[in-house]
């Protein structure tokens, strides 16, 4: 197993940070001042993904993840933390009220699986501008960092925050259309820097491309659909790399 205990520094840096801007967000008022609101919610959701930067030398940054089991396991229980607090302590609502229902499941599974095809279509142009290698060669280690980073950070964490509240914050607010949008720009910039600008931005393009394909789910089917495309696209591509 690989494990390197430096990047166990990353929860005493972001821990301080969280509950800060947490107390701020649960004082604000949000009816009022949704916009201030959506802009430091999603100034939070960066910082917790751009702490992990100077820890990229021991856990790798997408998509170059290395194989710290220990390091993906505590972090997918982060997500799983503080998405569940947030959503009561901050929203103080419900996860069924964000999305998270069990109706229609059949339309969304299907919806959502249909979705990977144009996805999937990107990889090709991935790995001839960036010269990114596919492996597939899969250990029991990759498994667990692509259920942990894939599955649970990518599908329950990222989907509830950014087409769960974000999404459904910016509904309240303008179009449907301009939701769809403005929910992909924000899930977009918060990449920035996570990312590697290689092979003209491709990255971010397919992120950009991903979070609108996202959105529409979200918009038109449920969160349910949305989490599987997102969850399993991140999970195959982990364990491609």
């Amino acid at each position: 197993m690989i494990s390197d205990l430096h990047a166990l520094f990353y929860f005493l840096m972001v821990m301080p940070i969280v509950v800060l801007i947490g107390l701020l967000l649960r004082w604000h008022d949000k009816d009022l001042h949704r916009i201030r609101y959506l802009l430091f919610l999603s100034g939070l959701l960066f910082v917790v993904r751009i702490c992990l930067i100077p820890f990229e030398g021991s856990i790798g940054v997408m998509p170059y993840l290395k194989d710290d089991v220990i390091f993906y396991s505590l972090l997918a229980l982060f997500g799983v933390l503080f998405t569940l607090l947030y959503v009561r302590w901050v929203e103080c609502t419900t996860l069924r009220e964000i999305g998270w229902e069990r109706r229609e499941l059949k339309k969304n599974f299907l919806y959502g699986m249909g979705a990977y095809i144009p996805l999937l279509g990107f990889i090709p142009l991935i790995v001839i501008l960036t010269g990114l290698e596919l492996s597939f060669a899969i250990t029991w280690e990759k498994l667990v960092l692509a259920v942990g980073f894939g599955l649970v950070l990518g599908g329950f964490y990222e989907e509830t925050m950014f087409r769960g509240i974000i999404q459904m914050h910016l509904r309240n607010s303008t179009s449907p259309q301009k939701t769809i949008f403005f929910t992909a720009f924000i899930f977009t910039a918060t990449h920035i820097g996570y990312l590697p600008f290689t092979g003209y931005g491709v990255f971010y393009v397919f992120v950009f491309a991903m979070g609108l394909l996202l959105s529409l789910l979200r918009e038109r089917v449920g969160l349910v659909a949305s989490t599987i495309l997102h969850g399993g696209i991140v999970f195959l591509f982990i364990l491609g790399i």
